[in-house]
């Protein structure tokens, strides 16, 4: 495992997601701005996943093609760039405009950078992905930290605040390239000759499953749970139980601050008992935190979103990397597949909860949202081991 070369990336994850994770803070204070439905409000997550992830597909198609590592450092650019100009744009459709093009910086980085995660993990490929995937989870809860000093200190321009942090990290990833090069270049000469072999006839492992698909459907269920969970408890919080703004984003973060934690877990989890009974387990949990949330008060509810956002999160690494198994020779494709076209889909979801909640009230959205881990439970059950894959060691018993 090449631990430096994963935390570089992890780092660059993280820098790239800050702004995904400020977007949820950055729509309450566009609310009062542009005075926004739920719905527009909605709207605004739709172009920033649209963007951010159903296209990230494409790139991961050209990433198994060729070489393409600076797309890391032009995504992080990208994406910063467009989080800046979100704060001073004059109306909501120039708005959603720069949110498309910070959003293509995400699409941007997450395939090379995966792939590069993967090359640099070494034979336990969850763990390494956990590495790689706790960056870009701790900076979607950092995010909304972040928007909510910036924003609060100088109202709807304190975007541009988020220009220091994501062109510095984007220079230190241009000129440190040639060194994640270097450091993976044995793994990806590895990677090319096993895939040239597989497409000249020769012995290389069967590259597709009925799995992928079941795995992406999951992963549409699971990102539509997080993002009706961040887009919409800030708004359940300060509408509906008549809380405060600044705790409201305050969840936002405990969520996704959880999740990041649990993400260090999920991968050596996976690895050790196997993906599958991970994410059977984690949808499994999600159905009585979900229905204590809708119960909870005063503190009750912090510990239950930690605890909500820990043991969904905690899927994202493995999943990434079952994806991977089941495209052993297009990992970029499989990577663009999971972090992205699955979580874009997921996203579309969220302007039709913004519809429920204009017509009936976001308690209902939360209402709703509380019973889609039923789904993603069982598309958890239906997947198979993905090809040349060996058991998880949990499954022989200790002695």
């Amino acid at each position: 495992m090449k631990l430096m070369v994963l935390i570089l990336l992890g780092i660059g994850h993280l820098v790239v997601d800050i702004h995904q994770g400020a977007v949820p803070v950055l729509m309450l204070y566009l609310r009062d701005a542009f005075a926004l439905s739920y719905a527009e409000v909605g709207l605004i997550t739709l172009v920033s996943n649209l963007s951010s992830s159903v296209v990230q597909p494409l790139f991961g198609l050209s990433s198994d093609r060729i070489n393409i590592p600076w797309l890391m450092t032009l995504g992080l650019a990208m994406t910063t760039i467009g989080m800046a100009l979100t704060g001073i744009a004059p109306h909501y459709y120039l708005v959603l405009a720069v949110i498309f093009i910070s959003g293509l910086g995400v699409a941007a980085y997450h395939p090379e950078g995966s792939k590069m995660a993967h090359f640099a993990a070494g034979s336990k490929k969850s763990s390494g992905m956990s590495i790689f995937s706790f960056g870009g989870n701790l900076g979607n809860g950092l995010g909304p930290v972040l928007g909510a000093v910036f924003f609060g200190t100088w109202g709807l321009t304190g975007s541009l605040a988020f220009l220091v942090p994501g062109l510095i990290t984007a220079v230190a990833f241009y000129f440190l390239q040639p060194k994640i090069m270097s450091a993976t270049s044995e793994a990806r000469e590895l990677w090319r000759r096993q895939k040239e072999s597989s497409q000249n006839g020769g012995r290389g492992k069967h590259t597709w499953s009925w799995g992928l698909p079941a795995l992406v459907v999951l992963v549409i269920f699971r990102s539509w749970i997080q993002f009706g969970i961040v887009t919409y408890l800030p708004f359940y919080y300060t509408d509906y139980m008549g809380g405060d703004t600044r705790v409201a984003a305050m969840l936002i973060s405990v969520f996704l601050i959880s999740g990041a934690a649990g993400t260090l877990l999920g991968g050596p989890f996976a690895d050790r008992f196997g993906t599958k009974k991970h994410l059977c387990l984690s949808m499994l949990l999600m159905l009585p935190l979900l229905y204590l949330l809708l119960n909870a008060i005063g503190m009750e509810v912090i510990v239950i979103v930690a605890l909500a956002g820990m043991v969904l999160i905690s899927t994202f690494s493995p999943t990434v990397t079952m994806g991977q198994q089941y495209l052993p020779h297009n990992i970029g494709l499989a990577s663009g597949l999971l972090i992205g076209f699955g979580i874009g889909i997921g996203g579309l979801g969220v302007p039709l909860l913004g519809t429920i909640a204009d017509s009936y009230g976001v308690e209902v959205v939360l209402k709703v949202v509380a019973f889609l881990p039923v789904a993603g439970l069982a598309f958890s059950l239906l997947l198979p081991k993905p090809p040349g894959v060996e058991e998880a060691p949990a499954a022989t018993p200790q002695r």
